[in-house]
């Protein structure tokens, strides 16, 4: 283990004092209630170096009453004008800004911890940590306000007893920690000593004493909103408003319920679309807040993806072929639209959560016009309703186990989709050893038919996680059967793999290098029934960050026995043997301190044809309010085998292709202060396939024999959005924002691909029909407690 500067750190305590006197939050630590709390001081390295003596003093002290929590804080600094503010929008990670924060955890567990973060600008970030897994989609209503001085910095706080949670008792002791990141010097420290060799910090905090009778106080909160729209679109111009509410409240000190009436998720990121010619579904990330605000619980066992709620009709892609000669698309939505939504999140004090999640989505149909004006309805989507359920429990201070289970339910169709799961983590009591895993039963019911498909799944590893050798064995095992993908997310079943990993990884200061690790792993895959080879692989990597904070990695992998690829003839039974492959990645990373700083990429393989991926991403930070960036991908791929058509399962057509596939993404922020500013991206993505005119019918050995078939296949698929975004956070928990979204959409089948470049495609995509959308949203926060406190 990498040597620590300090040999026994001692738990420390820190008593907070309960004031009589009004605190104003405005970062001037004068009232007199300040000078009688004791000081929390004396910061311990926590990065680049382990254990030494902060660079620079911190002082901390904490008071409350009856409704908050009180920190002020005072951030020495030789230079106060060195100190870095870059503004940002609130929950907004990279940052170029020296920030301070501090983490609760009032039960005790190491495992459920909430941190409140402040820069040195005044930015917030606040963000759930539950077993390691960090949520800033998670948000509460707090205040700060921080103060320049000429002897560096100060923090001053308030945490509202109604933005955590927290056991009923008389006399409370909470796990609490106070860090410092000194941006300049890549400096992290902390008040309570944490040992960065060994994982989940949040349980190597220290202690917080003196409260006293404080209670969670009557939680209930209104998040009402209104928002509108005008779209023109290639079909005509449409415009619409709504009006709906987001409801917190608190059923216990403990327990949450959240509930969204009439939901509006218009302003949103657009998905960044691609050209998929692979048999599994794209994977889109989630921005829609209820769904990614609070929902650590719903994570476990990894069988909810929150875009099935709202997503695309299961019928969408199938309104053109129902089609009758004369008849056009009026209408065709390509989400479902969401009733309500509910969730009820908690924690009890003897360490059980709890995790109650429903919603419905109403019928859908696309209208559909004959030539003499009559129309009809197609069904895309029945009435669909969402169920979930979790027990969690944690037990000091590593370990944990979880039940879940997901249901849904169409009662027009008969459709019941249900998945029962597991995961757990069993750990020694410095959390060196762990053994950790997952299982799920998945079963789906017909109630019409009377058909029933039923599955399972299982992944269990042990190993060392901590310090500075690691290593770790897994088992997976997943049936043919098992499908969790009506309320989960599942690429692919059945199969059969064990993995071994080694990791060897300094963490201190060596050399040239601040730190450094290697990596050694070893796979091999198999499918589950029948037990038939899909691959091994080796892989071996390095990264390392130098003195000068320039970062690199390497990653090699080795199929030396060739990949069976199951999946790709889209029919059971049937595979493509690819021969033994290799693929070498490379990234370097820059000094992100820099005016102007970079990341790049580069990936060769001969996986499935021979293949180079690059891609560059600079970035300009022109003032601590504007900053840019620009991203360039760039994918070419030769004399790739790929699925083609088939006549029937025994006549499946493979053709040679060649894939180029260029992304531009450019984005750009000017942040006008810490509660306002305005946000651009814009992305156009570009990939072409060329088939090469010859084709292949697919052997029984799994093996590619020359056929004479000749068929237009050429595609040359464009997306070009813009996604312009001006948000003011007016009141405490109330925004403003105004959107505007333009979206270009075109795939073209059987055209010349290789007709035009790169230029003369992207002017050619700007004068395609395109939709234009305008939106704006006020959402107003409005507290039951502090409305009667002023009506009274």
């Amino acid at each position: 283990m990498d040597s620590l500067a300090i040999s026994s750190p001692e738990t420390r305590m820190l008593e907070a004092v309960r004031t009589a006197h009004r605190i104003q939050i405005d970062g001037v630590l004068d009232e007199e209630s300040w000078a009688d709390a004791p000081i929390a001081g004396e910061f311990y390295t926590y990065e680049p170096t382990i254990g030494e003596p902060a660079r620079f003093r911190t002082r901390v002290r904490v008071l409350y009453d009856d409704d908050n929590l009180y920190i002020g804080a005072v951030l020495f600094d030789h230079a106060p004008d060195s100190v870095l503010r870059e503004l940002s929008q609130r929950d907004q990670g990279g940052v170029n800004a020296d920030f301070f924060w501090v983490t609760l955890n009032p039960y005790q567990d190491g495992q459920n911890v909430f941190r409140f973060e402040v820069s040195a600008a005044n930015v917030q970030t606040d963000t759930k940590i539950t077993s390691g897994r960090h949520d800033k989609n998670w948000d509460a209503v707090w205040d700060s306000e921080v103060q320049i001085t000429n002897y560096g910095w100060v923090v001053e706080m308030t945490i509202p007893f109604s933005a955590i949670r927290f056991p009923k008792a008389e006399v409370h002791e909470w796990d609490i920690n106070f860090w410092r990141s000194v941006r300049r010097f890549r400096e992290v420290s902390s008040w309570n000593f944490v040992d960065r060799t060994k994982r989940d910090p949040g349980s190597q905090d220290g202690v917080l004493m003196g409260l006293t009778n404080i209670k969670a106080p009557f939680r209930l909160s209104l998040f009402p909103y209104v928002s509108g729209f005008v779209e023109n679109n290639p079909i005509g111009n449409t415009y619409a408003w709504s009006a709906g509410m987001d409801l917190k409240y608190g059923i216990s000190e403990s327990f949450t319920l959240d509930l969204t009436l009439v939901p509006d998720f218009g302003q949103r990121k657009s998905d960044d679309e691609v050209l998929n010619l692979s048999p599994f579904e794209v994977r889109y990330g989630e921005d829609r807040q209820f769904f990614t605000e609070g929902t650590e619980l719903f994570t476990k066992a990894g069988v909810f993806y929150s875009r099935r709620v709202g997503g695309t009709p299961g019928r969408y892609s199938r309104v053109a072929s129902q089609l009758n000669p004369g008849e056009r698309i009026l209408s065709n939505p390509d989400e479902a639209q969401l009733i309500n939504a509910t969730k009820i999140t908690g924690r009890s004090a003897n360490g059980v959560g709890l995790g109650l999640f429903n919603a419905m989505t109403q019928r859908m149909t696309a209208i559909i016009e004959d030539e003499f004006g009559n129309e009809r309805e197609y069904e895309t989507e029945p009435f669909t309703n969402y169920n979930m359920l979790v027990f969690d429990k944690v037990f000091k201070t590593y370990s944990n186990i979880n039940l879940i289970n997901t249901n849904l339910y169409q009662p027009s169709s008969g459709k019941i989709a249900n998945v029962t799961g597991t995961s757990f983590k069993v750990s020694d009591g410095q959390n060196r050893f762990s053994l950790y895993g997952q299982a799920a039963y998945s079963a789906r019911y017909d109630t019409i038919v009377k058909e029933t498909n039923q599955g399972y799944f299982y992944d269990l590893n042990i190993g060392k996680i901590s310090g500075t050798w690691q290593y770790n064995y897994g088992l997976r095992v997943m049936n043919n059967s098992y499908n969790p993908n009506d309320l989960g997310y599942l690429s692919r079943n059945n199969e059969f793999s064990h993995e071994m990993n080694a990791r060897y990884q300094v963490f201190v200061p060596r050399g040239r290098f601040l730190n450094w690790r290697a990596d050694l792993s070893i796979r091999h895959s198999q499918l589950h029934q029948p037990r038939e080879l899909i691959d091994t692989r080796l892989r071996a990597g390095l990264n390392a960050t130098f003195r000068n904070y320039y970062s690199f990695g390497l990653r090699a992998d080795y199929r030396p026995f060739g990949y069976y690829d199951h999946y790709e003839p889209r029919v059971s039974g049937r595979y493509v043997i690819f021969p033994h492959s290799y693929e070498f990645n490379l990234w370097i990373s820059s000094d992100y301190r820099k005016t102007i700083s970079f990341n790049s990429s580069m990936n060769l393989h001969n996986r499935n044809g021979l293949g180079i991926y690059y891609a560059l991403t600079p970035r300009l930070r022109i003032s601590d309010k504007l900053n840019f960036s620009h991203q360039i991908r760039m994918s070419f791929v030769n004399g790739e085998m790929g699925y083609f058509t088939r006549f029937n399962a025994d006549s499946i057509v493979f053709g040679e292709r060649d894939k180029k596939t260029v992304t531009n993404t450019f984005s750009g922020a000017y942040v006008f202060s810490n509660r306002s500013a305005v946000t651009l991206n814009l992305r156009h993505y570009w990939s072409t396939v060329d088939y090469t005119d010859e084709f292949f019918l697919l052997q029984e050995s799994g093996t590619l024999a020359d056929y004479n078939f000749s068929r237009e296949g050429d595609i040359s698929f464009n997306t070009f959005n813009i996604d312009l975004i001006y948000s003011w956070n007016f009141a405490p928990g109330s925004f403003m924002s105004f959107m505007w979204k333009n979206s270009i959409y075109d795939r073209d089948v059987g055209g010349d691909v290789t007709s035009d470049g790169f230029i003369a495609n992207f002017f050619n995509t700007l004068g395609l029909p395109q939709t234009n959308n305008f939106s704006v949203k006020i959402s107003y926060y409005l507290d039951y407690k502090y409305l009667m406190r002023n009506r009274t």
